[in-house]
């Protein structure tokens, strides 16, 4: 090949590669998000791991509010240890609601979960305990696909509807202009990526 189709070469390729990453841009926030209707259900399930903000704490006591179900579970695992003493991010999440006014015989705590995976499992048993026939699930934004297609694995018996937390610093639309977004993003890719090769779980099903 001479250097003219050398650099021809090259230029397709670049132009591929950039359009590959405009397609990822425009797309990629919109592909993770999955947000359904709903009008009741058994119970509201806020997951753990919000990095202590409580947007989806506010988030499941505002479902809690609206009458959409009678009972809002906190789930989490622990993430604070210090001198023996441990502190679990759906503890946390309990109390935060109890500030905002959820009555304490409203909530149920569902510890010892480390990843969403595990709180899959954690609300598969509590489903069944409690014959909870459809759950909401509340998390952020970019995180929905991964917990809407784990939770949909693992409870395939149970109706789950996922609820986003409003966060002012992410957008799916351009989630490439602040760093939370960025973070957010391509966290959840290499995430869903993992899933599907760890548990099964597909991106797409």
């Amino acid at each position: 090949m001479n250097h003219k189709g050398c650099f021809l070469a090259g230029a397709i390729l670049l132009l591929a590669a950039l359009l590959a990453l405009g397609v990822f841009t425009i797309t990629a926030g919109h592909f993770l998000t999955t947000v359904d209707a709903f009008s009741q259900a058994d119970a509201i399930v806020v997951l753990g791991g919000d990095g202590g903000n409580f947007f989806r704490v506010q988030q499941g006591v505002d479902l809690f509010n609206e009458g959409h179900a009678p009972v809002v579970v906190f789930s989490g695992g622990v993430s604070l240890k210090d001198a023996g003493l441990a502190c679990s991010s759906a503890q946390l999440s309990l109390e935060a609601a109890q500030e905002l006014g959820l009555p304490t015989g409203a909530a149920i705590i569902a510890s010892g979960a480390q990843s969403t995976y595990d709180e899959a499992v954690n609300l598969s048993r509590l489903a069944q305990q409690h014959r909870w026939q459809s759950l909401i699930v509340v998390t952020d934004l970019f995180h929905t696909r991964r917990a809407a297609r784990t939770f949909r694995t693992l409870l395939p018996d149970t109706t789950i509807y996922l609820s986003a937390a409003p966060d002012p610093n992410v957008d799916a639309n351009r989630w490439w202009q602040t760093e939370e977004g960025l973070v957010a993003v391509f966290n959840e890719v290499l995430k869903l990526v993992f899933y599907w090769a760890r548990y099964g779980i597909a991106p797409i099903g």
